[in-house]
């Protein structure tokens, strides 16, 4: 009997060494994922800063020059035809914010074109049949008298 409360005992022992070994063992590491930050959605371009041209809604002459387009980016300019002819004029004074434009461009043996007007839509819009630009196209001649102004609807389109 004293031999079996022995082996017991040494049963019990062995036992406790094990459990307080397994205890006392330092835990593995665990790797935790730090938490990342909100990712912005991407930044969406704006319209005052869209490369391409615009198409005005209704197309008029003033001395047998016809408006064709109005460009922002990269340089500010305007574009009149004549029969097989195409002349654009630049735009020395140009104000273009997110919001509005303000234009002043010389257009030789013409005059003074001046486009002020408000972007209909704040971002870039890949619809083709959406007015994105409403202004007033105001040109005067050398003199100053004012051959043409009235308020028009532009279309933005992509570069060529």
């Amino acid at each position: 009997m004293r031999r079996g409360l022995l082996v017991l005992l040494l049963a019990l022992c062995l036992a406790a060494v094990v459990f307080l070994m397994r205890r006392s063992r330092s835990p593995t590491p665990t790797t935790t994922e730090q938490p990342r930050a909100p990712v912005a959605p991407p930044r969406r371009a704006l319209q005052a800063d869209a490369e391409g041209y615009y198409e005005p809604g209704y197309r008029f002459t003033v001395r047998d020059l016809r408006f064709t387009r109005l460009t922002l980016r990269p340089e500010p300019f305007v574009t009149f035809t004549r029969t097989g002819t195409r002349q654009e004029a630049g735009c020395l004074d140009a104000v273009i914010r997110a919001d509005t434009v303000h234009l002043r461009c010389a257009l030789d043996r013409v005059g003074i074109v001046t486009i002020d007007g408000r972007f209909l839509t704040r971002f870039v819009t890949t619809r083709l049949d959406t007015p994105v630009l409403s202004a007033f196209v105001t040109i005067r001649n050398i003199r100053g008298e004012t051959l043409y102004r009235a308020r028009d609807s532009f279309m933005w389109h992509a570069p060529e």
